[in-house]
């Protein structure tokens, strides 16, 4: 849509590192890039946490944080709580929650 800019200039990608990868070492949190900024997802506590300064954070249940989250593969369980990405080629009607295997059903945009 014309004028509708602000989606198109936030461009949202995500790296997943891992340290030690020949010997099997910890990973490593994922770095969520948007806009000028870079957030590492932080699965555990649902937050978004700016890599230059991570007392600034965005709650997954935020507003922003829902649009990253959905740019991202990233889902919640409605149930439980668990937080996890997930692969876009995934089946997302079928997907179950690793943690308590309740349905996961993505939010739907009217």
């Amino acid at each position: 849509m014309p004028g509708n800019e602000q989606t198109d200039s936030r461009s949202v990608s995500m790296e997943v590192m891992r340290m030690g990868e020949e010997d099997g070492g910890p990973w490593v949190l994922p770095i969520v890039q948007h806009g000028p900024r870079q957030y590492f997802a932080d699965l555990r506590l649902k937050q978004f946490r700016n890599v230059k300064s991570p007392h600034e954070s965005l709650d997954f249940d935020s507003e922003q944080g829902r649009r990253m989250c959905e740019q991202t593969g990233i889902v919640v369980c409605r149930e439980c709580r668990m937080a996890a990405i997930i692969s876009p080629a995934v089946d997302r009607k079928e997907l179950r929650c690793m943690n308590c295997l309740a349905l996961i059903v993505p939010r739907v945009r009217l």
